[in-house]
């Protein structure tokens, strides 16, 4: 996982330079925008799953991933797995992907528990040939809050213990610090990825 994530990071971003060229004379549509994202996607995976066709020790290897990207005035927000994007706005928190699993079924969620109950993951990064991302856009607006997030912490922390801690008047570094250090308090043993990027100005 550590190397899929790694490599899915450095791909990406390869790709991502590849298809969005910073010096692009005209806007893209969505559907444009879409498609060429999906290729980042589809090219990321390639390679992930080569390397883990390709070599012994990395037999079976994958990654769930997430991303942010600004286009224009728009952001796209795209995921493949059950890592996270959530948005911080007036106050309020809201869960803008959603994972892509299997749960077991409502049966097994408490009263009180609002987390979707943990299931089967049905697509990563590098486990099958192809995959597709889910994406969505939206306008973002000034004092924006996105948190990006593994199940490493979204697993062991509730949404309503997410709100309160993004909305205390501590620092933006410290925000990270104490959501990784309550998921650590409360068992986590996975790795726990945080990620905040705050609209200064939208």
């Amino acid at each position: 996982g550590e190397v899929a994530s790694r490599e899915a990071i450095d791909q990406f971003l390869a790709s991502f330079v590849e298809f969005f060229p910073s010096n692009s004379p005209t806007p893209l549509t969505e559907a444009q925008i879409t498609e060429r994202l999906q290729e980042c996607f589809r090219i990321t995976n390639s390679h992930i799953f080569f390397l883990s066709t390709g070599h012994e020790l990395l037999k079976g290897m994958g990654t769930t991933f997430c991303s942010i990207t600004v286009h224009n005035n728009q952001l796209a927000i795209a995921h493949v797995g059950d890592s996270r994007v959530y948005l911080l706005r007036d106050g309020a928190l809201e869960l803008l992907t959603k994972d892509h699993c299997w749960t077991r079924g409502l049966g097994f969620k408490t009263p009180t528990e609002d987390r979707l109950t943990k299931g089967v993951l049905t697509r990563a990064l590098g486990t099958l040939p192809d995959v597709e991302a889910t994406i969505r856009f939206m306008t973002p607006q000034t004092d924006d809050l996105f948190l990006l997030c593994t199940d490493g912490l979204s697993d062991m922390i509730s949404s309503d213990e997410i709100e309160s801690a993004l909305n205390r008047p501590i620092t933006i570094g410290e925000k990270a610090r104490l959501l990784i250090s309550t998921a650590k308090h409360n068992g986590g043993g996975d790795n726990v990825t945080v990620l905040l990027v705050e609209v200064v100005h939208g």
